[in-house]
């Protein structure tokens, strides 16, 4: 009797620890509830919205995300209506997409969290978060090794006053955010990491943001690859160590602060930089001639510029215009 007594009691803790282990687990992929505004507190005008840092490869037609929800410190951003679903590979050069414009509690805050459907767009169709490729096959997106649906990223303090508009911008690095696998033998996508996908999304604040853009003469394309401008702080670029994969996905110019493609005639722009003082290199890549039509790193520009592209000093609301001639490339 004892030992049944006892072979019982086993049983039930054995259970109990079961179920909490369970519960645990399920909590880790469940987004907490936000934060509701207090409604008699005053409030601001925010405006959020949404932009991108291109992504390269020949059979990448398009990237869309589905976002469900927007917060700040918690607080549900009443303002935005979601599901949406976003092309953000066409939201480079300057573009963006307005995701909500409207009320939020006064107050200073430095988290945004952005909430994705992984599932389905705003349509109901499957599924949510994907890689268009140019044959029209999809390439779900999730998070890699974790199924955690929700981002949550520190950005530089500002402050939602009551007579002020505060303006957002959410820069999405693609260069950085996707990786490429392969499945059976063919190349496929997903995000990074959840940590390496924090720190390839960026907000600023619109309103104390310059830009950088410029041209390059002599540039061609059919003997050089596509270029691609990447903007560092001051003093922060290491060849050696950003021309390299770095991380578990194995990102490259992982510090970069942006970025920017440079078109067939020589331009690039690259939109909402924090003021301060900037370093800009040019990445030249060439396309591996695999059937997976993958670009590899094969150089950098030695350019003549009519500014120190190791010092370019950004002020908020102006454009620093660079004058750029190719000299020659310069080996990895």
């Amino acid at each position: 009797m004892k030992t049944k007594k006892i072979l019982v009691y086993s049983l039930l803790i054995l259970g109990l620890s079961a179920f909490q282990w369970s519960c645990s687990k399920d909590s880790d992929n469940v987004t907490p509830d936000a934060v509701p505004q207090d409604p008699n507190a005053p409030k601001g005008q925010v405006r959020v919205g949404i932009t991108d840092a291109p992504i390269d490869g020949t059979e990448v037609k398009a990237v869309f995300v589905t976002v469900t929800e927007v917060r700040l410190d918690g607080k549900k951003f009443d303002a935005f209506q979601g599901p949406k679903t976003v092309n953000i590979a066409e939201l480079n050069n300057g573009n963006f997409l307005t995701l909500g414009d409207g009320q939020l509690q006064t107050g200073t805050y430095s988290k945004l969290t952005l909430i994705f459907d992984y599932e389905k767009d705003q349509s109901g169709n499957a599924p949510g978060c994907y890689l268009l490729k140019s044959d029209g096959t999809k390439s779900k997106l999730a998070i890699s090794g974790n199924a955690r649906n929700s981002v949550e990223v520190t950005a530089k303090q500002f402050t939602v006053n009551q007579n002020g508009t505060t303006d957002l911008m959410i820069d999405f690095d693609l260069r950085k955010s996707i990786k490429t696998f392969n499945e059976n033998a063919r190349k496929n996508y997903s995000f990074v990491t959840y940590g390496e996908l924090q720190s390839s999304i960026r907000v600023v604040n619109k309103n104390a943001s310059g830009t950088i853009s410029g041209n390059v003469s002599g540039y061609n394309a059919a003997t050089m690859g596509n270029v691609v401008a990447y903007v560092y702080k001051k003093g922060e670029f290491n060849q050696n160590t950003e021309a390299k994969g770095q991380g578990e996905s194995s990102v490259e110019f992982k510090n970069a602060v942006s970025s920017a493609k440079v078109d067939v005639n020589g331009n690039f722009k690259v939109s909402f930089l924090e003021e301060g003082d900037y370093e800009v290199h040019f990445a030249s890549y060439k396309n591996s001639g695999d059937a997976n039509a993958s670009l590899l790193l094969n150089s950098f520009l030695n350019l003549s510029s009519n500014i120190d592209l190791n010092s370019i000093s950004v002020k908020t609301g102006l454009e620093v215009r660079l004058s750029l001639t190719v000299k020659g490339v310069i080996g990895l």
